[in-house]
């Protein structure tokens, strides 16, 4: 009897293993060394030092997205490239997000250039002893070019500069989740606080879902993903678990250089428009398919009315 009931435990241990499917995903950080929309030095080290500690523990590897214009601030400078540097030592590779941030739909080709070439001076020394690597390029607002023109002079451009886009897969509307944490912590608002971060968390996982669905229906498979978020408070608070409901779902974290081996990102990005979607909806174009951008989960209601309040009180 004993026996049977052990081996009716080894196969439901098996079973369970079989349902969860093996994926894999590359962490992309924005907005290095800090989204430094909130608080000071202090505060981004924190953030870093938590966001780093999260990793580690979970071997997970990163790259991170440098906009150098947060590093020139007067009497800061050697403080603020201190704070990148952790990144580096933590074996993180960086990529240029531009110097100040523009928008390519706005800003004229060569203007839009010359901030790309100014992002890279800090960030290229910072990386020189870490042996070769593939310098990595995202576009701020992860806008690719107003017309077919602009984006292949520009994607040209990047080319000479020894340069390959960063595309991703998953973007979860974390911003909008951090403004209104970033207001909650400023008030002391602690069951607000609370409720905020499993919110964004639930709409994380519903995220993932989506994607994951649509990956098969348009690949037969569940292709690597590219998870893109911003190197902010929020993420910082939330990754230790954020990275256990990903292991949970059966991901193993792998580097950009790693990802992009997948044949799906060799698939033709014909996308030219306002938005910045997802290099899968932007695939569903020359695959002939439905873009399905309207279906993505939004975040939850209660969410989007505080933001459009937030908002509009920033605006008056």
């Amino acid at each position: 009897m004993r026996s049977s009931v052990v081996l009716l435990l080894i196969l439901l241990g098996s079973s369970s293993e079989a349902q969860t499917p093996k994926r894999s995903v590359a962490l992309t950080f924005d907005d290095l060394p800090k989204a430094l929309d909130s608080g000071n030095l202090v505060d981004a080290r924190r953030t870093t030092s938590e966001t780093l500690s999260a990793l580690k523990r979970h071997r997970a590897p990163a790259i991170g997205f440098v906009n150098e214009r947060q590093l020139h601030v007067p009497g800061e400078m050697d403080a603020r490239i201190a704070i990148l540097q952790l990144w580096v030592q933590a074996g993180i590779a960086l990529g240029n997000h531009t110097f100040s941030h523009p928008d390519l739909q706005t800003t004229p080709l060569s203007q839009y250039e010359d901030d790309v070439i100014h992002g890279e001076v800090i960030t290229r020394q910072l990386m020189r002893n870490q042996g070769p690597y593939q310098l990595y390029f995202r576009h701020p607002f992860t806008h690719t070019g107003p017309t077919k023109e602009v984006r292949a002079a520009f994607e040209e451009f990047l080319k000479t500069r020894g340069y390959k886009i960063a595309p991703f897969t998953i973007e979860n509307s974390d911003y909008i989740f951090n403004k209104l944490y970033i207001e909650a912590r400023k008030a002391n608002d602690q069951p607000l606080l609370m409720r905020i971060r499993a919110a964004y968390l639930e709409h994380n996982d519903a995220v993932f879902g989506f994607i994951e669905g649509l990956s098969r229906e348009m690949f037969g498979r569940e292709i690597t993903q590219i998870l893109l978020i911003h190197a902010n408070d929020l993420n910082a608070d939330c990754m230790d678990e954020m990275l256990k409901r990903m292991e949970t779902r059966g991901y193993e974290f792998k580097t950009l250089d790693r990802a992009l081996e997948d044949k799906a990102y060799e698939t033709r990005d014909d996308f030219v428009g306002r938005m910045g979607p997802s290099w899968l909806h932007r695939w569903s174009i020359s695959l002939g398919l439905k873009m399905k951008l309207d279906q993505e989960p939004d975040p939850q209601n209660w969410v989007m009315e505080m933001y459009q309040k937030s908002m509009a009180r920033r605006s008056q």
